[in-house]
Formats: structure tokens, sequence, C-alpha cells
């Protein structure tokens, strides 16, 4: 844990906020405690119009596991949003972070500094009842009606596919409700292939939903979905389409300053007998300053050979998912060709990830403040990867990512050098720059994915600086390159030269930086072992993934072990791993262990979950080097979490209890002098921080949902040194939601109440203060006529001192719409 991690404990379970280089104002509040088998839900507010956000991501991974993973934020207005079911994540401490790009490329991660070692977190409560119901949970999948299609009435079939074909099913016990009603009798099966064929239907909308149990009668898994039928005289034979669009509107007050926000967008799917087609496009009323395209629009259309066996191509925004160390989660607009087949897989994508753009100099009346923006250049994208496939176990494939900046797409930005406007001026620009990832990756897998091995050894050339052209000789000398070393690599880069890949420039470094990752996995005896070990270095670039934590080694064991029939889990984690390794005197080791143990009983009794954490940071770094960040300093984690279900009469009542204690010895103590006073003080980063989650929601019988709940965070940083600082934060929360089904034909109605009180006690009554903030609103769901959601939020975060000394109170809301349909 690094020193900036422990500001974020200081601010915990309250509302953060601040701002991005490119303007975007973000307020996010940590997740309280959520129930396993719950959702958790995530969520950013954009208070600034000028973001010239592209895309937002959400990274969240258990504590102790080597990689995040990672899934796109929705949008809904200027709110960013996504939700993770948690039935399948181990109970304990689930960390995340956000990671956003903007227009011009650039990367941009909440909380700002070092989020991939210092993320937020929040605790997942065990829970008995997903034990005995999700925890082992079946994959279900809808063969049809897909979830929102629309049929003929004579076309109408019901089927539902178990891809496990070892599932312990018990098949009398499978319930089948379409619109409510009970058809079970009527469902048939053929191994774990499902059937429902009615003798007849009425058009209009409608609801199934399915289940399946064990012989012991716990759920395995459940799907509810809905369908239309119509009777069939308006459908093209064989032709089947689907349109999705929707309208988002936000209004907002923030800082007494009002503006206005539209976006739109709009998806086709279509199926033509072997033929697959989709068109997208969505649209902004803001783009920020740049001339990046917010708009964004993208084709895909394919033909299927046989169901393993199809051919694509795909145009405008589009993305890829070759490899984490690769093509991973970056957007770029262009075309792609590929094929998908038992025996070989291809898949060749090129455009562009960002459009030139010239820089410019925002300064004030009298020049003495001003922020410069160097420009963007245009960077064209390449990327190739041929797969092969030897039956079902083995998968070898090859990749090639290019990026290159062209360096003619922009010209010199000006900036002023002096605090007067209208003096001398100079020329600056950023450097153009060029990546080249080459690599392999191996994959296999036997005993029914019992076994599984994943590996990825890639090496990048980079080009930090491809402005001028050079003869390879004058490279040579500039790097000092022995003759050795010159007949090693100079057939090398002018082969990549006269291939358009990379320029001969003084920014060229020859010798490729390295990026490898090995993952082992083993299934046996209720026991889920995985092993990694990956080395990235510091100086490793892909212009496929700009998310990508380089400069780390190491070794990462994780193991999940059920016992005791499925009702004691314990997850197990050791991490040995050097990171920092771009700076010598900064390379810090650090040693990660930890155990959880979750105890799910099965008669109804509170469940509980106990975790022990200790980590261990430490590099040869001087106290005194004030370029270097010293290390030395271990942080030991004990946390306590209980979930337990009862009922008092006819409400059912969820209790969530949990209770967490960080300590962090540093055993580096700095002194700082006053440059004005010349008085010494000496500080640490040790700390102590405790944090108390208390909960209950109410589910009672009529459609409406409560939760009320607690907390309370205190935290000592410092302690026995100059700078002692004390937090006290409470935080009182509730939720409240009523659901009103067939309010009108096949509308549901679901209003909603928030709201949340924060008081922070910072020690002294200056900085002192509370934060209040309502939420209310509605969502109106019709299969028929669309979705409808209306949200207003009410910020008052009080009286507060400014940075020039004034009293400032504010109180900003925001009202957000947005309207979907699918037809």
């Amino acid at each position: 844990m690094g020193k900036r991690s422990l500001y974020s404990i200081m601010i915990t379970f309250v509302a953060l906020q601040f701002s991005f280089a490119f303007n975007a104002t973000i307020i996010h509040t940590e997740l309280e405690p959520v129930v396993k088998g719950e959702k958790a839900h995530f969520e950013l507010n954009l208070l600034n119009s000028d973001a010239n956000l592209y895309e937002g991501r959400l990274f969240y991974r258990p504590k102790g596991a080597a990689d995040f993973r990672s899934q796109p934020l929705k949008e809904q207005g200027y709110t960013l949003f996504s939700d993770v079911p948690t039935s399948k994540l181990p109970a304990g401490k689930i960390e995340y972070y956000f990671a956003m790009q903007s227009l011009n490329g650039e990367i941009f991660t909440y909380p700002e500094f070092n989020p991939q070692q210092s993320p937020l977190a929040f605790e997942l409560v065990a829970s008995n009842y997903t034990a005995n119901t999700y925890q082992s949970a079946e994959e279900v999948i809808i063969l049809s009606p897909e979830p929102n299609e629309v049929i003929p009435q004579d076309e109408f079939l019901i089927a539902v596919s178990i891809p496990n074909q070892n599932a312990d099913i018990d098949h009398a016990r499978s319930r089948l409700l379409i619109d409510g009603i009970d058809v079970s009798t009527l469902l048939e099966h053929d191994d774990n292939l499902y059937f429902f064929t009615p003798n007849t239907i009425r058009t209009g909308s409608h609801n199934a939903e399915f289940k399946i149990f064990d012989p012991s009668g716990n759920l395995l898994s459940k799907k509810e979905w809905n369908f239309r039928i119509t009777s069939g005289g308006s459908e093209e034979a064989g032709f089947k389409q689907k349109t999705n669009l929707y309208l988002d509107n936000r209004y907002q007050n923030i800082s007494d300053r009002s503006s206005n926000f539209f976006r739109t967008g709009v998806t086709w799917d279509a199926t033509l007998e072997d033929w697959d087609f989709r068109l997208k496009a969505t649209g902004s009323s803001t783009g920020g300053y740049s001339n990046q395209n917010a708009n964004r629009f993208g084709a895909f259309v394919a033909y299927n050979f046989s169901s393993r066996t199809r051919l694509y191509l795909k145009g405008g925004d589009l993305t890829g998912d070759y490899d984490p160390l690769t093509f991973w989660n970056r957007r770029i607009l262009g075309f792609g060709v590929g094929l998908n087949s038992p025996w070989f897989d291809l898949d060749v994508s090129s455009g562009q990830t960002a459009n030139a753009v010239e820089g410019k100099v925002v300064a004030g009346d009298t020049g003495d403040n001003f922020r410069v923006i160097t420009g963007t250049y245009k960077e064209t994208f390449l990327s190739i990867r041929p797969v092969f496939n030897f039956g079902k176990y083995v998968s070898w494939g090859l990749n090639l990512i290019n990026g290159k900046e062209d360096p003619n797409s922009i010209a010199a930005t000006k900036i002023f050098k002096t605090a007067t406007k209208g003096d001398t001026t100079v020329s600056v620009r950023a450097n153009p720059t060029e990546s080249l990832v080459l690599g392999t990756t191996l994959r296999l897998n036997f005993d029914n994915n019992r076994i599984r091995f994943a590996g990825s050894v890639q090496a990048s050339i980079a080009n930090k600086n491809a402005g001028d052209k050079v003869d390879f000789d004058s490279l040579a000398s500039q790097l000092d390159l022995s003759d050795s070393q010159v007949s090693q690599v100079e057939p090398f880069v002018n082969l990549l030269e006269s291939t358009g890949f990379l320029t001969i420039s003084q920014g060229l470094a020859p010798f490729p930086n390295l990026a490898m990752q090995f993952d082992t996995y083993l299934n046996y005896f209720n026991n889920y072992f995985k092993f990694t070990y990956k080395s990235i270095e510091a100086d490793y670039n892909s212009p496929g993934n700009p998310y990508l934590l380089r400069g780390i080694r190491g070794l990462f064991i994780n193991d999940n072990i059920r016992l005791a029939n499925n009702q004691v889990f314990l997850n197990l984690y050791f991490n040995s791993y050097k990171d920092n390794l771009s700076q010598e005197k900064a390379e810090t080791d650090n040693n990660d262990l930890g155990v959880s143990i979750s105890y799910f009983p099965m008669s109804n009794y509170p469940s509980l979950t106990l975790a022990y954490g200790n980590q261990a940071r430490k590099n040869g770094a001087s106290a005194t080097d004030l370029e270097v960040s010293a290390e030395d300093n271990s942080t030991q984690r004990i946390s306590v979490s209980s979930n337990y279900s009862f009922n008092t009469g006819t409400i059912k009542n969820t209790a969530t209890l949990s209770i967490s204690n960080i300590v962090r010895d540093d055993n580096i103590t700095r002194v700082i002098i006053d440059p004005n006073t010349q008085d010494s003080s000496i500080v640490s980063t040790n700390s102590d921080y405790k944090v108390l989650n208390l909960s209950i929601r109410n589910n009672y019988a009529i459609p409406l949902t409560t939760r009320f709940g607690f907390s309370q965070t205190t935290s000592l940083i410092g302690e026995n040194t100059s700078f002692v600082r004390e937090n006290n934060i409470l935080r009182f929360y509730g939720n409240l939601e009523y659901k009103i089904k067939k309010i009108a034909a096949d509308m549901d109605l679901k209003p909603f109440v928030n709201f949340a009180l924060n008081q922070v006690d910072n020690g002294t009554s200056s900085d002192n203060y509370s934060r209040l903030n309502y939420t209310a609103g509605l969502y109106l769901n019709s299969f028929t006529y669309g979705n409808f959601s209306l949200r207003f939020d009410y910020i008052d975060f009080g009286e507060r001192v400014n940075s020039l000394g004034t009293k400032v109170d504010f109180k900003d809301m925001i009202l957000s719409t947005r309207y979907d349909v699918t037809f």
C-alpha cells in the first residue's frame, strides 16, 4: 500500500470529488457492503460538459487475485454505471477502480494515483442463501425465443440448454412459468435440453421464467426474459430484425452554473438465413474542446457456413479482445475482417485511434494564468491475429499490433514564456510516438476444463520521438551501440522501417521490451487453484491496451476450497512480486499474504466470514531522497462480516454487519524542514483505520423494499510524530423502492427514494463539514412501449471555505431522463 492510499483511507465511504486534466469533475461514493448474490452497483457522475470522455471501464477483482476483470461502463446522460453479479465472487474484500479514455487518447483513472496498487474496495458479505443456490450456479443458455425477440405465432417454441453435461440436475423439479403461470407439466427434456411447445399462445408481450434444481432442492440457476408474439403476417420469410433506440437528457446546476446535455443512440440487429447484420450509431450534444469525433457508428455483417464457422466484416467504431498484453479494450475507428472456424481463426483490424487536433493555449486576461494543450497527432492502428486450433484442446496464436502517430499531422504549439500576454513565445509540442508488438499465445484445455493453461509472450519496440528521421549509423552512435549490438539489430530495424511499422529516428529504442504472463488453472476435489507468473517490463508498450499495468514482475497464487458440503469456503492467496521496475532506487519488493474463511450454515443461522491479510513493501530508497518514495512498511487487515435473514410477520429482513481494522506500520520516518522558519518536523505514514457498517433490508408483503444503514470510519495517521491527523466520519443512508406491476397494459412502475448524510470531523472546526444527498426518481418499464427513467439528485455540500478563504454554500442538482425502446 503506497502512501497515497492513506489519503484515500481518510475519505473512504465519503463522496469523493476531484478534477481530471481533461476537465471532468467526478463524484463517486464508495460502495457500502454488498450481500453475496446481489448485484454490486458502481456509479460515477461527470459534472462537466467538456469532459471529452470516449469510453469508461470498471476494473474489479477479489483481494489477492493477480488480475483485474474489466467491463464497460454504461452511460445514462453523464452518469456512468455498471452492475456486477457477485454470486461467483468469494466473500471478503473486492477491489475496484475506474479507467477512462478521453477523445484524444489520454488515459485517466479514479482514484487518480496508482489505482492498481491502491484501489478502492468494498466488503462482499457471505450469505447462506447464495451459498446454497448460486455458489455452484449452472449456466443456462436461452435458445428460443431470445430475450426481447419478436416471433410469429406459428413459430413459437421455448428451448433452453444447460451446457454442462455433468450437472447434477433433478429434472423433475425443473420449473417453467409463462406470465407467472406454471406450465412445467408440459415441459419436455432430452438430456440437458428443454422444450416447451404449446398448442396456442396469444399475441402480445410475454414473460418466461425457467429454474433448475439439484436433488436436494437447491436452486442451481434461473433465467427470466421477455419476448413478443405477432400474428406473423408482417414478417418476411426468413428475415428477423430488432431495433433499439435510446435518448438521454441531463440538466444540472453545479456550483451555480447550469448546463444541459443530450445523447442518443440506435442499434439494429437482423438475420436472413445464414447472414447476420448489425448497425449502431450514437451521438452527443457536446464534444468538448477538440475535434475528436464523440459520435460513434459501426456496422457488422457475417456469413455463417455452419454453427462454428463464420466469415465476418466489421467497420466503424470497433474494439478487440486478443489478449491483455496486446489488443484489449482499445477502441479504434476503422474496419476489420475475420474468420472463425474449428481449425483456424483470423482477425485483421485497421483504423485510427485519434484524429489530428492542433494544440492551443487558454490564457487569462493578462496572460499570467494559462493552460497549454499540446495537440493530438493522428494515430493509425493495425492488428493482425491468426490462431491455429487443434481440436478442443490446443490453441496457438500469433499477433502483430502497430500504432503510429503522424508527426506532420499537427504543427507546433506556441505558449507564453513570460507572464505578460503577447511577450516572447516559444514553440513546443509533444513528441510523436510509435510502437510495435510481436508475440505469441498458447492455450491448453484438458479433462473437461479441469486443467487449463494460458500463456502469452510479447515483445514491443517503441519510438518515443518519431519526429525527425536519422540513419541507423547516427542512431547507433547516439545510443553508443557496440559492433556486436549493431550487427544484431540493424537488419531487423531496417526491415521494420521498410514495412512502414517503425521510423528510424532519435527516439527509437532498437532492443525489444518483453511482457509475458502464464496462468495455470486446476479444478479438482472442490478446489479451484490458480497460479500466475507475470513479467511486464516498464518500457513495454502496446497501442492495443492503454490500461496495462507495466513495470511489474512476480508470482501470484490463489486457491479457493469448498468444504463441509459447501458450508465452508476457504480462500488463500500469496503474491510475491516487484513493482516500480522503471526506477532502480524505487524498485519495490511486495509480499502479500491473505486468508479468508466463510461459513454458510444449512439452518437459519447467521453466515460468517473472517479475513486476514498482510502486505509488506520495501525498497532501497533513502528517506532523504526527495525524488523517490522510500518504502519499508507492512499493512495488516482484519475483517469480520456476517449476514442474517429472518422474518418478522410477513416482512422478510436481512441484516448485514461488517467490521474492518487496517493497521500500517511504517519503519521510515521523514524529517521535513520548513523553508521559511527552518523548523523541522518528523512525519510518518503509520496509521490505524477502523470501519463499522451495519444495515438492514426489509422486503414487505406488498412490493415494497427498504434499506437503512449506518457506518462509522475512524482513522489515526502519523501517530508519535510531529504531524498527527485524526478523522471521524459518520454516514447514515436509506433506500426505498416500490414496484407496481401492470399499472397500465404491460407497464411496470417502480418509484424510489434514496438519501445519504455524511458528517466529517477532521479534528478542527474549520475542516469539519456535512454533506447531504437526496435522490428520487422512477422507472417505467414496458416491453411494448419501451422504458422510461427519471432521476433527480440534490447535493448539499453545506457551508465551506474555498481556496480563496470565501465562504460558499453550494446546493447542486442534477436531473436525468432516459427513454429506450426495442421494436
